[in-house]
């Protein structure tokens, strides 16, 4: 049996029907000039994984392959339709053999690598292992059900008040002889919660071991999920550096840990309070604020305008705006005045508004956050002097009329009237 070097299964072949109103795979959703899936990669790379297998979707199959390095080496597997987690597995069963170890684990989630590496090498030598984390909020996911050391089972969102523990599982599996839980899962009737049954029901046979992980995480889930990712990014992921391409003023005031990169522009009288991000090729107009946010590559950030704790993808265009706690997608163009509000008069915290199915009452998602401003599809277009209220999302190429105030969800290519 190879007990070093487990392959790393890495699933990123879902379609996230959960991420809207952004319509950016999760995997190729950009951070720092990257793909996310590449962060991911770097993450189990770092961790020392030199092999691994990325069921993947035809959207993101050849991304996926020109990310192989000599370090590690990638396989993809193409999951044609998005049929969830124990379909993804069921096709990996087919290329593993029983006496290599593999790992088993989400693309969209991230941890510290070091502390990934350090679960490697505990769980080798064990069975089976599962990472799990405390949590002291209610978690939407699965719980382990533990006595002491002993792991006993895993209940898979349970309602609130009914945790079996305060130990959340993490997507981070590992099995030194995967064919038994390949053939649990094939037993399984197709229902979506099917590898965490048979997951569970390989617990009742075998002895499991979990470990507590105390590090960062987070997971890339719903469109909110943004503004988590990119504080994440900000605190343990960007350089304290400018590139020497990057043209800045000499009146730009720098605060903190900023990463510029090649042939940015930062105007005269810009602030940059750390930690923050500018990508490559973007401009920062005259006497701008940019505080706790990335901002992609080709933006054009114009004059007076404020952006802090947001995201701002590729090719977005502003003038004088105030873009707080919310997320652009990308070529988003909110025009002169317009603004977004982040936080609510009653001091509750912020729900995401999304356009129902049946295109009547928005769905209110809850996202714990006292602040929480607008999320913006790709392509959003809105006229100048527009107000949006918390949590407002607006979806893919829609519109809004000059002086809007844009108090429900917007649904693609909507045009919305003021009353």
């Amino acid at each position: 049996m190879t007990m070093k070097n487990p392959i790393f299964v890495v699933l990123a072949g879902g379609i996230g029907k959960n991420f809207a109103p952004l319509v950016t795979s999760k995997t190729l959703f950009p951070f720092l000039g990257k793909p996310f899936i590449a962060h991911t990669l770097e993450m189990i790379e770092a961790a020392g994984a030199r092999e691994a297998i990325v069921v993947c979707n035809s959207e993101n199959e050849q991304i996926i392959q020109n990310l192989s390095n000599k370090k590690l080496k990638i396989k993809t597997i193409v999951q044609d339709e998005a049929l969830g987690q124990a379909n993804a597995l069921n096709l990996v069963s087919k290329i593993v053999k029983d006496d290599q170890s593999i790992i088993i684990m989400n693309a969209v989630d991230l941890i510290d690598p070091l502390a990934l590496r350090g679960f490697v090498k505990k769980a080798i030598g064990s069975y089976a292992a599962i990472l799990g984390m405390k949590v002291n909020e209610y978690f939407l996911g699965g719980y382990l059900k533990v006595d002491g050391e002993k792991l006993l089972g895993i209940i898979e969102k349970p309602k609130k008040g009914e945790e079996p523990s305060n130990i959340a599982n993490l997507f981070f599996h590992y099995f030194s002889k995967p064919g038994e839980i390949f053939e649990l899962i094939a037993g399984q009737n197709g229902e979506d919660d099917a590898y965490e049954k048979a997951l569970d029901e390989l617990i009742q046979k075998n002895q499991v071991s979990f470990m507590v992980y105390e590090g960062y995480w987070q997971k890339l889930k719903q469109a909110h999920h943004v503004l988590d990712m990119t504080q994440l990014f900000l605190k343990h992921k960007i350089k304290n550096k400018i590139d020497r391409t990057a043209k800045i003023d000499r009146s730009v005031k720098i605060e903190g840990l900023v990463q510029i990169e090649a042939g940015a522009k930062i105007l005269a009288g810009a602030v940059i309070k750390g930690p923050a991000y500018i990508g490559a090729s973007t401009i920062i107009g005259n006497h701008c604020l940019v505080r706790d946010s990335i901002i992609e590559s080709d933006c054009i950030i114009g004059f007076g305008s404020e952006i802090a704790r947001s995201y701002v993808g590729p090719d977005c265009s502003l003038h004088h705006n105030f873009i707080g706690d919310s997320v652009l997608e990308a070529e988003v163009n909110p025009s002169y005045g317009t603004c977004t509000a982040n936080l609510r008069f009653d001091g509750s915290k912020v729900k995401m508004r999304l356009s129902s199915k049946d295109g009547e009452k928005d769905q209110l998602i809850e996202t714990g956050k006292e602040k929480l401003g607008a999320i913006m599809a790709k392509g959003v277009f809105l006229g100048i002097n527009c107000s949006i209220l918390p949590g407002i999302t607006i979806g893919e190429k829609a519109n809004a009329m000059p002086g809007s105030i844009i108090d429900r969800s917007v649904k693609a290519k909507e045009l919305f009237k003021k009353d």
